[in-house]
C-alpha cells in the first residue's frame, strides 16, 4: 500500500455530515508545508455529532498504522476516526473518549489492532479495501470548537525484510528456508529433538501460528518459545500431546523477534504460517480462521461468517430457554456449549452443508422446533422440547427412505460453541463457550462437572479429545470416535461425540433421545413434554388457505411471548434481549390480554411497578443489575397505559387499588416534566436518538395515552377530581403535540408526520404506533397521515420489486398493518401481511428478528430471534383485521365510547 500522505489541498474533497441542529464548516490551509483540514463545529444547545468524510479508495493490509497531527479549541468531546469499506456499509473505528483538544500540535498514532470493527454486515472481518475515511466529533460537553488535522497518513506495517530461518537439521529440497514458503522443512531422520527457528531481524507482533505437519503431528507434543534477544527465551505455547495434520496456535499479542518450534521426538517436519494479530484479535476470530481452513460443515455456519437463525425451546412459565438453530445445533442453556448431529454413511460424513434443510414446528405452531436433514435416501429429524419441569430433551429420528438396508453411524457432537454468533454478543452470550472437561461416566457425558447429557438409549461409544490432538470432525470423517473416554483441555476447547450404530431395513426408522440436566440432578427429571395446547387456552381463531398460516403464526407469536419471560418479567428475546423494557412490556402485555393471558400481564405489572422512582419516574428498563435510568420519557405513560389496558380486559379493581400510588406518581411526573409548550422534554426513547436527545413525538403520544388511562382508572376508583384533571392535562399535551407536529412540518416543508422536532425524521412505524394508541385524532392532519403511509408503501413496493436498493429493514413495520386497517386501507394491510408471512426467518418457525437483512446469510446483528415485541405487534395487527379498540376521549380520539370487555369505556370496532 502506498505510504503517500493524504492531500488536503481542497476542502471539496471533504464533505460535512451533521445530526439535528449541529453545524460543521470545513476548510483547508497550509502550515509549514503541511496541508491542514479545519473543522469548525457548533452543537448549539444540544448534542449529536459532526463528521468530515472523504472518499479514499485503497487496499489495506492486515497490519497498518494511521498517523495524524491534531490541535484545537473547545470543550471535551469524543473524537472518532472511522474507516469505511468500499460499499460504505462496514465501519472500523477508534474513539478518543472525552478528548480535551490539545492547544499545541500533538501527534497521534493508531495501530491496526487499535481500530476495531464497529458495525455492518462484515461482522468482525478485517478491512481489506477502504472506500472512505471519517473524522467525527460526538458531543459530550458539546458547545463550539475547532479542530485542525494535519499529516493524516495510513502506512503499511507489514515487515519488509524476509526472515532468516535456521533449524537443528534439514534435508536437501526441504531446507529450513522452505518452511514458510515452499515445500516445507524436513529434519533428518536421526534428529532426536528437531527444532526450527525464525528470526524476523526486528520485533514483530503475531497473533498465532499455523503448523501443517508434513505427515502427522508429533504424538509427544511440541512447544513454541519466543525471544526478543535470542539469548533469553519464554515458552508461549505447550502441547503435551498432539495429533492430526494441522495445528492452530492461539498467540494473542505476542511480540518477539525470534520464534522457535521444538519437537521432543523425531518428526517428518512441517510448513509454518505465522499469522498477524488479526488471527487472534479474539477467540471468535481465531475459530473463524480455523473454520476457513477446514472442510465446510465441520464447524457451525457462523464460523464461516454466515448468518444462522435460531428459535427458543422451553415452557410457558418463562424459565431460561434452550436454543435450536436451523441446522439442528442445540444450546441447552443460555450461553452454554452445543450439541449437534453428524451422520456417517457410505464412507462419508454428512453435516448441515451436505443436506437439504427445512424446519418444522409441532402442529405447525407450538414452539417445539425441528430441523430436518434430507439426504439422498434418508432423513434425520432433530426435535427439541421441554418437559413440564423445564428440562430440555432432544429426539433424533433417522428414517431409511431407500429400498435397501441402511447402515450408518449417528454422531452427536459436543463442542465449545454457542448457537448465537459473536455479532450477537451481549455480556457472556454469543460465540465461543469453553469446555475444559469431558468424560463418559455412569452412563452420561459429564461436561465441566456441572452438567450432564443423559442418553435414553445406551450409545455404542463415546470419545473426547483436546484441541491440540486435532479436530473432532476429522476423526468422524473417517467414521471413528476419538480414543479417549475423558479429556481435560486447559484452553477450553475440548470436544467429544456420542456414537449410535444405525441399521435399518427399507422404510424403517429409529429414534435416539438425549436429556440435558444440571449435575446437581442425579438422574433425568421425569415428566411429560410441556403441554402447549393446554397453555394456549381458549382459541377462537380460525382461518382457511393462507390465512390459516397467519392464524398459526399468531399462536406461535403468543407462545413465544410467554416462553421468553423470566418468571414474571416480559423479555423481548431469549438471549440478546434478556432485559425487561416497559415499552416492550406494554405491547407484549396488550397482545397477551387479547389472547386470554391476563394473569401473566398482572404478574408483570406487579413485578415492574415497584422499580418506579419516588418522584414517579418510571425506568425504561429493568434487568438483573436493577433499573436502567436512561432518560426515556415514554415509559411513564406506558406503565399507566398497561394498567388501564389490563383493567379494561379484566375489571380487576383490586389491582388498580394496589397500583394506585404508581399510577398517581407517574401521572404527576408527566405533569411536572412538561415544558411550557406542553411537550415532554428531550429524551432518547429511540435508539437513533442516542447521539442527540430530541423532542420525540413518540413520548408525547404515550403521555397522552397514559393520562387518558389514568383518568379512566380514576373514574373507576371514584376519584372524579383526578379524572377531570388528567383528562384536561391529556388534552393540553395533545394540543401542544399536534401544534409542534404542524410547526415542524411547516418549518421543514414536510408532507408527512415527522418523528421529532430536531430531526424531523420520517418514521412511519412511530406514526403507526400513534394511530394504535389514539386512532386518528382530530388534531392530527389526516392528509399528512395518509401521505406518511403512501410514502412508506411506495418505498416498500419499490424495494420488494427490485427497483429500489436496500440492505435490511426492521419487522417493527408489521405494526403498519394495524394502522392501515384503521385508515380503511384493508387491501394494503393484507398486501403487507402476506409479505411479512413470506419473510419469516425461517418461514416454518413463525418468527422475525428485530433486523432482517436482505441476504439471509449476511452476518449482521439481528437483535434477537424471535423478537417478541415484534411477535406482539404481529398479534395485534392480525387481530385488528377482525376487531380493534378505539380510545374513549372525544377531545383527542374524536369518537364515541361504548362498553367493552369488563364494561370499561372504549369502543370495539369490528373490521370485517
Amino acid at each position: 500500500m502506498s505510504q503517500q500522505s493524504s492531500n488536503f489541498s481542497s476542502a471539496i474533497e471533504w464533505q460535512p455530515v451533521t445530526s439535528g441542529d449541529a453545524q460543521l464548516t470545513l476548510g483547508t490551509s497550509t502550515v509549514r508545508d503541511s496541508a491542514v483540514l479545519c473543522m469548525d463545529y457548533d452543537f448549539k444547545d444540544g448534542g449529536g455529532f459532526v463528521v468530515a468524510r472523504r472518499a479514499m479508495v485503497r487496499a489495506v493490509p492486515e497490519d497498518y498504522v494511521v498517523t495524524f497531527r491534531l490541535r484545537g479549541t473547545g470543550a471535551r468531546n469524543n473524537l472518532e476516526l472511522k474507516l469505511l469499506d468500499a460499499a460504505g456499509q462496514n465501519v472500523w473505528r477508534h474513539v478518543y473518549k472525552d478528548l480535551d483538544p490539545p492547544r499545541h500540535w500533538k501527534r497521534f498514532r493508531l495501530r491496526a489492532r487499535d481500530i476495531d470493527f464497529a458495525w455492518g454486515p462484515a461482522s468482525g472481518a478485517h478491512l481489506t479495501q477502504m472506500g472512505s475515511i471519517e473524522l467525527a466529533v460526538t458531543a459530550v460537553q458539546g458547545g463550539r470548537g475547532t479542530l485542525w488535522v494535519a499529516d493524516l497518513d495510513i502506512e503499511d506495517a507489514t515487515p519488509k525484510e524476509a526472515p532468516r530461518i535456521g533449524a537443528s537439521s534439514e534435508l536437501a529440497g526441504f531446507e529450513a528456508a522452505h518452511a514458510i514458503s515452499g515445500a516445507g522443512w524436513r529434519p533428518r531422520a536421526d534428529d532426536a529433538k528437531p527444532w526450527i527457528e525464525i528470526d524476523w531481524t526486528a520485533p514483530r507482533t503475531l497473533g498465532g501460528l499455523v503448523i501443517d505437519w508434513l505427515e502427522h503431528a508429533p504424538a509427544g507434543g511440541f512447544r513454541v518459545r519466543a525471544s526478543s534477544s535470542g539469548s533469553r527465551w519464554k515458552t508461549v505455547y505447550t502441547a503435551p500431546r498432539a495429533g492430526g495434520h494441522r495445528s492452530y496456535l492461539y498467540l494473542p499479542d505476542l511480540t518477539a523477534r525470534y520464534l522457535r518450534l521444538e519437537i521432543p521426538e523425531p518428526n517428518a517436519g512441517a510448513a509454518l504460517e505465522p499469522r498477524s494479530f488479526q488471527f487472534a484479535r479474539s477467540l471468535n476470530a481465531f475459530w473463524q480462521a480455523v473454520a476457513a481452513r477446514e472442510e465446510r460443515g465441520w464447524h457451525p455456519r457462523w464460523l464461516h461468517n454466515e448468518q444462522t437463525v435460531w428459535t427458543p425451546v422451553g415452557t410457558a412459565r418463562g424459565t431460561p430457554s434452550a436454543l435450536m438453530n436451523e441446522d439442528g445445533m442445540m444450546e441447552p442453556s443460555p450461553g452454554s456449549w452445543c450439541i449437534e448431529p453428524m451422520l456417517f454413511s457410505r464412507g462419508r460424513l454428512y453435516t448441515w452443508n451436505d443436506v437439504t434443510l427445512h424446519q418444522e414446528l409441532k402442529e405447525g405452531w407450538m414452539p417445539v422446533p425441528a430441523s430436518v436433514w434430507e439426504g439422498r435416501d434418508w432423513r434425520l429429524r432433530s426435535e427439541a422440547f421441554a418437559t413440564d419441569r423445564g428440562t430440555i430433551r432432544v429426539r433424533y429420528r433417522i428414517e431409511n427412505l431407500s429400498t435397501e438396508r441402511m447402515s450408518a453411524r449417528l454422531f452427536l457432537v459436543i463442542r465449545p460453541f454457542q448457537v448465537t454468533p459473536p455479532w450477537q454478543s451481549f455480556r457472556e452470550l454469543g460465540g465461543i463457550s469453553s469446555i475444559r472437561h469431558l468424560a463418559w461416566r455412569d452412563g452420561a457425558v459429564r461436561v465441566d462437572e456441572d452438567h450432564a447429557i443423559l442418553p435414553a438409549e445406551p450409545p455404542s461409544g463415546f470419545g473426547a479429545m483436546r484441541f491440540d490432538e486435532g479436530l473432532i470432525a476429522a476423526h468422524l470423517a473417517a467414521g471413528k470416535l476419538p480414543a479417549s473416554p475423558a479429556v481435560h483441555d486447559p484452553r477450553g476447547f475440548a470436544t467429544g461425540a456420542l456414537c449410535y450404530e444405525i441399521a435399518l431395513d427399507a422404510g424403517e426408522s429409529v429414534e435416539h433421545r438425549l436429556t440435558s440436566v444440571s449435575e446437581t440432578e442425579s438422574s433425568a427429571p421425569g415428566g411429560d413434554a410441556f403441554d402447549w395446547r393446554a397453555a394456549r387456552g381458549p382459541d377462537p381463531w380460525l382461518g382457511h388457505g393462507w390465512m390459516l398460516d397467519a392464524v398459526e403464526c399468531v399462536r406461535t407469536a403468543t407462545a413465544h411471548v410467554l416462553l421468553t419471560r423470566a418468571g414474571p418479567a416480559l423479555q423481548p428475546g431469549p438471549r440478546r434481549y434478556t432485559r425487561s423494557w416497559i415499552r416492550d412490556g406494554a405491547m407484549m402485555g396488550a397482545a397477551l390480554l387479547r389472547m386470554g393471558h391476563a394473569a401473566e400481564v398482572r404478574d408483570f405489572i406487579r413485578w415492574y411497578a415497584p422499580y418506579q422512582r419516588a418522584d414517579g419516574f418510571v425506568p425504561c428498563c429493568v434487568d438483573r443489575d436493577g433499573a436502567d435510568w436512561l432518560v426515556e420519557h415514554d415509559s411513564h405513560g406506558q406503565l399507566i397505559a398497561l394498567i388501564g389496558d389490563y383493567h379494561r380486559f379484566t375489571g380487576d379493581d383490586a389491582l388498580v387499588r394496589e397500583c394506585w400510588d404508581h399510577i398517581e406518581r407517574a401521572a404527576r411526573f408527566i405533569e411536572g416534566a412538561l415544558e411550557p409548550e406542553g411537550l415532554m422534554p428531550v429524551s432518547v426513547s429511540h435508539e437513533g436518538y442516542l447521539a442527540q436527545p430530541v423532542h420525540s413525538f413518540w413520548d408525547d403520544f404515550w403521555a397522552v395515552k397514559g393520562l387518558q388511562e389514568a383518568a379512566y382508572l380514576a373514574d373507576r376508583s371514584g376519584r372524579a377530581a383526578d379524572s377531570v384533571h388528567w383528562r384536561d392535562l391529556s388534552a393540553r399535551i395533545a394540543r401542544g403535540l399536534f401544534g409542534a407536529i404542524e410547526a415542524t412540518r411547516a418549518r421543514r416543508g414536510l408532507d408527512f408526520i415527522p418523528g421529532s422536532i430536531e430531526w424531523a425524521d420520517f418514521d412511519p412505524t412511530a406514526t403507526a404506533n400513534a394511530i394504535y394508541l389514539l386512532d386518528v385524532p382530530q388534531g392530527l392532519d389526516r392528509t399528512a397521515v395518509e401521505r406518511t403511509f403512501d410514502r412508506y408503501l411506495s418505498d416498500w413496493r419499490s424495494k420488494r420489486s427490485g427497483a429500489g436498493s436496500w440492505t435490511n429493514y426492521t419487522p417493527y413495520e408489521i405494526r403498519i398493518i394495524g394502522a392501515l386497517v384503521r385508515l380503511g386501507r384493508r387491501d394494503a394491510a393484507l398486501e403487507l401481511l402476506r409479505f411479512f408471512l413470506s419473510d419469516r426467518r425461517p418461514v416454518r418457525w413463525n418468527q422475525w428478528p428485530e433486523i432482517a437483512w436482505r441476504d439471509h446469510r449476511t452476518p449482521g446483528h439481528v437483535g434477537d430471534l424471535p423478537h417478541t415485541w415484534i411477535s406482539a405487534e404481529y398479534v395485534l395487527s392480525v387481530r385488528s383485521l377482525f376487531a380493534y379498540e378505539r380510545p374513549d376521549t372525544p377531545a383527542v380520539g374524536g369518537g364515541a365510547s361504548s362498553p367493552h370487555g369488563s364494561g370499561a369505556a372504549g369502543s370495539l370496532i369490528v373490521a370485517a
